[in-house]
């Protein structure tokens, strides 16, 4: 308050810290509404101080709420990530486990197919095997007793029965080596072969067996492929699937044969063949090719898709069980209008000398000798007899093994040989010859059968000094035999 009016001191006084100025002289309501309104102004200051106040601890306060918000979300977004890769890591191992699993049921229904197709081949060549050693033991005896009459007749007029007969039986021999070499249970002479020799030595046969019409290019590797095996049948198998390529081939086209040394070194799929050297022989032709119905039963027995009568429907089926004997694997590869090609595998072993047996057809040599004859079967007794008889040789017959024992003890001191059928009735070949041996016997054994399987059983005594015939055999083949093993004594 003052009574000073001028505008300088009134600024002064505000200056000063004054909230207002009063001039006297006043009036007590002015100066008591003046305060009032200070008052208020006083405390709507404060009040606003205190309501700022708060708000700001309230911001802060939510700040720091939103970054803690805002941190949890960021935590769960990365988890949210983490879980997604995870995710999508889990889903590529669920798609790789899945296509294992399609393949494998591939896998799975490829086996099942190849155990049904070999129970089948089986089942047949059983069958087939089984036919063949009946018919091998009416072909001996067929064979043998016109090849008696033949030397008999001598020069005849009648002679030429005996040929027709004789070349009727070799036919139906050729026919029972078929059957055996589709039940893969034919006799075999395994001996080390040189693949690269056979197929240079079968190469002119092939050129005339394809014709003229066919091109035809043999391809042999400088790397020796020595195995073990019956060179006959690999000749035979070369011989099938080259006719088969020239009866795929109407008007024309190009044969290719070509050896090769390979390795594997793991399993060839689809075969049983396991890592190591093998010789691959490949057979191919420009010809019409197959499909794959026709590709999944080309080793059936009997199937052919060739016109009635032009076809037997075994010449692969041979070719298969061959190969198979041979501890080996056939494969073929085809596409329609494209040609064929069948690859070869056969296991190598360490070179070694190969030999060829000599075509000399050895003179007939009889002697006064002792042999015991074992053999169930009539007809073929009844003619081994005879032709031992013929040659000189003195004969004990005995129908079973267990007749065959009997006889031996009874003759053990005459008898300078033993033939024995491998498969006879109430003791068989091999039981004699151990009940012989086992008895300090040491008299000489032809063991006799029409089954490469016998021959295996058999070999322990083979290389114990026993011998062997393979049926259907001839008198020659017989006497010769006979006479290899006596001179052996």
């Amino acid at each position: 308050m003052s009574a000073l009016a001028e505008t300088g001191h009134k600024v002064h006084g505000l200056e000063a810290g004054a909230v207002d100025y009063v001039t006297k002289p006043f009036q007590q309501e002015e100066l008591l509404a003046r305060v009032g309104v200070h008052l208020s102004i006083r405390d709507l200051n404060r009040r606003l101080k205190e309501a700022n106040e708060l708000l700001e601890a309230r911001v802060e306060a939510r700040t720091i709420d939103l970054a803690v918000a805002n941190q949890v979300l960021e935590d769960e977004i990365a988890e949210r990530q983490a879980a997604q890769e995870q995710l999508q890591e889990q889903a590529a191992v669920l798609e790789e486990k899945v296509e294992e699993l399609e393949a494998a049921q591939v896998a799975l229904r490829t086996s099942e197919e190849q155990l049904r197709q070999s129970q089948k081949m089986e089942a047949i060549g059983t069958l087939a095997g089984g036919v063949a050693h009946d018919f091998n033991n009416i072909l001996t005896a067929i064979m043998g007793f016109a090849g008696m009459l033949q030397s008999k007749l001598g020069e005849s007029a009648h002679a030429h029965y005996t040929d027709s007969i004789l070349s009727a039986a070799e036919k139906a021999a050729r026919l029972t080596q078929s059957l055996l070499a589709l039940s893969r249970k034919q006799v075999m002479e395994i001996k080390p072969e040189e693949v690269n020799e056979i197929v240079r030595t079968i190469d002119k046969i092939l050129r005339c067996l394809i014709g003229e019409d066919v091109e035809f290019h043999c391809f042999c590797t400088a790397e020796p492929l020595t195995i073990m095996g019956d060179c006959t049948q690999i000749e035979q198998v070369l011989m099938n699937l080259a006719v088969n390529a020239r009866d795929a081939m109407p008007r024309g086209g190009t044969l290719t044969l070509a050896t090769e040394r390979v390795k594997l070194t793991e399993e060839l799929p689809g075969t049983s063949l396991k890592p190591g050297l093998y010789a691959e022989i490949t057979v191919s032709d420009t010809g019409c090719g197959i499909n794959e119905d026709v590709r999944r039963r080309i080793f059936e027995p009997f199937f052919t898709t060739k016109e009635v009568g032009k076809g037997t429907g075994l010449g692969l089926s041979i070719v298969y069980g061959i190969i198979k004997q041979h501890g080996g694997e056939v494969t073929v590869q085809s596409e329609v209008g494209k040609g064929t090609s069948f690859k070869i595998y056969l296991p190598l072993v360490l070179s070694c000398d190969t030999f060829r047996k000599s075509g000399k057809v050895a003179r007939i040599v009889g002697g006064t000798e002792t042999i015991l004859l074992a053999e169930d079967n009539e007809s073929v007794r009844d003619f081994m007899v005879q032709a031992l008889q013929d040659y000189g040789y003195n004969v004990i017959e005995a129908l079973n093994g267990e007749e065959a024992l009997t006889k031996y003890r009874e003759n053990s001191d005459r008898i300078q040989l033993m033939i024995l059928d491998v498969v006879m009735p109430k003791m068989n070949g091999r039981e004699v010859y151990e009940m012989v041996r086992s008895e300090g016997g040491e008299v000489r054994v032809l063991f006799s059968s029409g089954y490469t399987a016998d021959i295996i059983e058999m070999n322990g005594m083979i290389e114990d000094g026993a011998g062997f015939m393979a049926k259907p055999l001839t008198a020659q083949i017989l006497l010769g035999k006979v006479r290899e093993a006596l001179d052996q004594i």
